[in-house]
């Protein structure tokens, strides 16, 4: 089955208008843009489309020109500060617009608190899909910033002119994205540029903080220019949006699209690039998801002491515990224990191998795994209940295996052969389904 893909390349970092740019760029219809946008009870500002070059790449510049502002063009939409004002931390920023972001309270500009932004969004006319993008985007923008400066998201306060900006990008971004109706969205590892940034507050280091908090769990590294590439509205649009963060890989490429950011570095292109696609979806009964496999290689324990560490591990919430017999070095029998956990309790199981374990050290990877549905039916016996796996592939019934446990306590209390209550067990579970043995 073929999914669509919106795979974001972030080499240069991401910003509010570098993404609408680039959508643009890969065939959004700018007039649908404006009309869109046009359904926000919001006014005194332009949207202007152009052509620029960055480093010879030919790329399409999205603006938003707001009155008030002598003029300027916000092509990168500003961050916020703890007052809820702008300041001039821009994806490559053109300096010319740092006189709008060093506004205090007491110069008497307008500001609008991040719970009636949201609110305005979700009465807005715009369709179901934009506002709820749109409202999941600017939230967690919200509490970005909030966290970084220790007040409710609600009370986070955007200038005026930012605000205008912030919600344009954050709304013309839900709009292009929900336009391409792609059902799966990817990221690169994402630049986030260097060296410090210059802001009402101080001076701080890039990413700057509230972006760092969206950026929790990306891929990112610093080459190639010393400004900040990553502004906090970008970095909220890929934490709202992208479902995975990777290298590209088996996207079959339609479209791609080139969204030009404020400053040109000469010979590194200051864009925003984005694929689409389409990837091979995975079989739908077969459930992907990731595990950690935590090893450690044991010589000095007793097979006793193995096989009890193991069901310990196995009481511990582990997925899976095996013991592997290996020779290590200097010709030394040991064994390799392998235990496979859910993320969340990869710190918690380690643990509990060093307290079960004699080992001293334990090696960590993440991997990919696919499992079929599987549920637990109980059939009756002659001889009592027993609990039967069952394992399932797009519907159908592939094996069928009866718990160790309950056929062991029947086998015992009976005095008959494991094999026999193993089978047996079987036996019924055809009968009680009428399923014959060609369809296990």
């Amino acid at each position: 089955m073929q999914v669509k893909t919106l795979y974001f390349d972030c080499f240069s970092g991401i910003s509010g208008d570098m993404t609408i740019g680039a959508l643009l760029d890969a065939g959004l219809d700018f007039n649908y843009l404006k009309t869109e946008i046009g359904k926000l009870p919001v006014d005194g500002f332009e949207l202007r489309l152009s052509r620029t070059v960055r480093a010879n790449l030919n790329a399409a510049k999205f603006d938003v020109l707001v009155e008030g502002d002598s003029g300027h063009d916000h092509g990168h939409e500003p961050a916020q500060d703890a007052d809820g004002h702008a300041h001039g931390h821009e994806s490559g920023h053109d300096p010319r617009h740092a006189h709008a972001h060093t506004h205090s309270h007491t110069h008497g500009h307008l500001h609008r608190k991040s719970s009636e932004i949201l609110d305005m969004i979700r009465r807005s006319a715009l369709s179901p899909g934009v506002r709820r993008r749109a409202v999941d985007i600017f939230q967690k923008l919200a509490i970005a910033e909030g966290r970084v400066h220790d007040m409710p998201p609600e009370d986070v306060e955007f200038h005026e002119v930012g605000a205008i900006d912030s919600i344009v990008d954050v709304v013309g971004a839900a709009i292009g994205i929900e336009a391409l109706e792609a059902e799966r969205f990817r990221c690169s590892a994402i630049n986030v540029g260097g060296g410090f940034i210059h802001c009402q507050h101080g001076v701080y280091p890039v990413p700057a903080p509230a972006t760092a908090n969206l950026l929790a769990n990306a891929t990112v590294y610093s080459k190639h220019v010393e400004k900040e590439l990553v502004t906090p509205t970008g970095a909220a649009i890929l934490a709202a949006t992208v479902d995975k963060f990777g290298p590209l890989d088996g996207l079959r490429i339609e479209k791609v699209g080139y969204g030009a950011g404020d400053s040109d570095f000469g010979d590194f292109p200051n864009c925003l690039r984005l694929f689409i696609g389409t990837e091979v979806e995975e079989t739908d009964s077969i459930a992907a998801d990731r595990v950690v496999a935590i090893e450690a290689n044991i010589d000095d324990m007793s097979a006793e002491g193995l096989s009890y560490a193991s069901s310990k591990l196995l009481d511990s919430g582990a997925l899976d515990v095996i013991t592997i017999p290996v020779l290590m070095k200097k010709g030394r029998a040991g064994h390799l224990l392998q235990v496979l956990v859910s993320p969340g309790d990869s710190d918690r199981i380690a643990r509990a191998i060093f307290e079960e374990t004699t080992t001293i050290g334990v090696r960590k990877r993440w991997m990919d795994r696919q499992v079929l549905d599987r549920d637990v039916v109980e059939v009756d016996t002659a001889n009592g209940p027993i609990r039967v796996k069952v394992s399932r592939l797009e519907g159908r019934v592939v094996t069928v295996s009866p718990e160790y446990d309950d056929c062991a306590r029947v086998a015992g209390e009976t005095n008959r052969p494991f094999h026999e209550v193993h089978e047996d067990a079987i036996r019924r579970y055809r009968e009680r389904t009428g399923a014959g043995e060609g369809n296990i």
